[in-house]
Order: structure tokens, then sequence, then C-alpha cells
């Protein structure tokens, strides 16, 4: 296998996210709405939490570093509730940067 298969492959999959990226924020829609009817605040640090611990679980069964992960999904966390407050039409307050 040449570099350039290996990268088209990498390319591929780098695809596959950014739909799969696309499809977790489509459903923020459907969450903020039955958020916005019971009454839920956007965040929810509970789910937050169980989100997180989850997906650092799934990564180590893999043998993924779990600390990169987790800073993925919280960043994706972040954007799902960016999208939920858009979604209720409420403002989204800016967010600092913590490097």
């Amino acid at each position: 296998m040449t570099i350039e298969e290996v990268r088209a492959e990498i390319t591929h999959i780098d695809e596959e996210i950014i739909h799969l990226i696309a499809q977790r924020q489509n459903l923020a829609g459907k969450v903020a709405a039955i958020k916005q009817k019971e009454g839920i605040p956007v965040h929810d640090n509970q789910r937050k939490t169980d989100v997180l611990e989850y997906v650092m679980k799934l990564a180590k069964a893999n043998r993924i570093d779990p600390v990169p992960v987790k800073a993925i999904f919280e960043t994706l966390i972040s954007m799902n509730e960016k999208e939920q407050r858009a979604a209720m039409g409420k403002s989204v307050p800016p967010r600092k940067l913590v490097r």
C-alpha cells in the first residue's frame, strides 16, 4: 500500500467523522424541542459526566488515549449545547477558551 492510498483512506474516515458530527448536531434540534417543552435546562452536568465517562471507557477498550477523546467530546457537547440554545432562540453566551 502506498502513502497516497493510506492518506486516501484517512480522508475517507475524516469525511465519515464530519458526517457523524453533522448527524449529532442535527439531533440537537430534537433535544432542544423536548427540553423546551419539558422545561429542562440546556446544560445537564450529569449527562455530560455520563457521556464523558462512557466515551473514555470506550477509548480505553479500543486502546486509544482517553485524554484527547475526553477533550474531543467536551467540544462536541459544547457544540451541541450551542446548537440547542440556537434552536430554542436563546442567545449563546461567549465561551472562554481554556488552553
